[in-house]
């Protein structure tokens, strides 16, 4: 598995080819994500046996958490990620999944992820469904003297994904860490320009106010990085409960934490099994919802004036 994704995070992923880029990205991705999902399952129960701990147990100055959550309609494919999380050349102190117990009355877990708890897997069962946004929310009330890492639930982890994050961030402490991020942009008169007009996959060697990080392909929080005025319920459930990126963005702003982007995991992450079935890119990339959440953070939180960074 590996060594396959290293292939295609190498592979011409943004304009090289002219305007058989788009084309190309999809094919390989589909390629490689039909050969994955029909070897890496097997490949993980059969040697599972040679990862019997998937954390960290020595002490650190501070603890590295990864938090993640899920959902019903995708829970049957999760354990496959958290083995990748568990078989990471840099291990986490604690791995927590996040789950609604109000999802999950009706709702089984699956057997192959209960038996990941065996393993280091930390599974906590919260009252409120607070959708995505349950991988940040009460790890950064919980654990604010950690360095926080979170992930998605629906794509394949390179090995040294979780290692990339914490060298830049020996490199850049204060900073926000990345493996993939868009960069806001703006039209000449100071206006945000439309999100998908944005620079996508950002290559930036420099840390920016400007960087977005996506989640899907982890960020590195480090401590007091977001500001706790993100734990408001109401106001995020009414300005942006479908995008907790752009949530998480606006509190990293209102700290003065700038975004390092990492040099190797920026095109789109391999996504796991029948996760995508239920999936809000089309609605907030392709419909504009991003575009309406992002204008109503930024006005709520006065950073409207977000040139000024530039």
């Amino acid at each position: 598995m590996n060594a396959l994704l290293k292939i295609y995070f190498l592979l011409p992923h943004d304009k090289t080819l002219g305007i058989f880029s788009k084309a190309f990205n999809r094919l390989s991705a589909k390629l490689i994500k039909g050969i994955l999902d029909g070897t890496v399952p097997r490949y993980f129960l059969k040697t599972q046996a040679e990862y019997p701990k998937g954390f960290n147990d020595i002490k650190r100055d501070k603890e590295v958490i990864i938090s993640l959550t899920s959902f019903p309609g995708r829970i049957k494919d999760v354990w496959l990620v958290v083995e990748c999380l568990f078989r990471q050349s840099y291990k986490a102190d604690r791995i927590i999944l996040w789950l609604s117990s109000k999802q999950f009355q009706d709702a089984k877990i699956p057997q192959s992820l209960i038996d990941q708890k065996s393993r280091g897997l930390e599974i906590r069962f919260v009252e409120d469904d607070l959708r995505s946004h349950k991988k940040y929310f009460y790890a950064i009330q919980e654990f604010s003297s950690s360095i926080l890492i979170t992930v998605d639930d629906d794509v394949f982890y390179h090995k040294d994904v979780i290692n990339t994050l914490m060298s830049a961030h020996t490199l850049h402490p204060n900073d926000v860490i990345a493996n993939r991020a868009h960069k806001i942009r703006f039209e000449k008169n100071g206006k945000i320009r439309p999100y998908r007009k944005w620079v996508i996959n950002c290559k930036s060697p420099n840390s920016s106010f400007l960087h977005v990080p996506t989640g899907v392909g982890g960020v590195l929080y480090p401590p007091n990085s977001l500001s706790l005025d993100l734990l408001d319920v109401n106001v995020f459930k009414q300005l942006c409960f479908h995008a907790d990126d752009l949530w998480l963005k606006a509190g990293s702003l209102l700290t003065n934490t700038k975004v390092f982007i990492t040099k190797k995991y920026r095109q789109e992450f391999i996504t796991v099994g029948e996760t995508q079935r239920i999936k809000l890119v089309a609605s907030n990339s392709l419909g504009g919802e991003n575009d309406i959440q992002f204008r109503n953070v930024c006005e709520f939180f006065e950073l409207d004036n977000l040139e000024r960074f530039r």
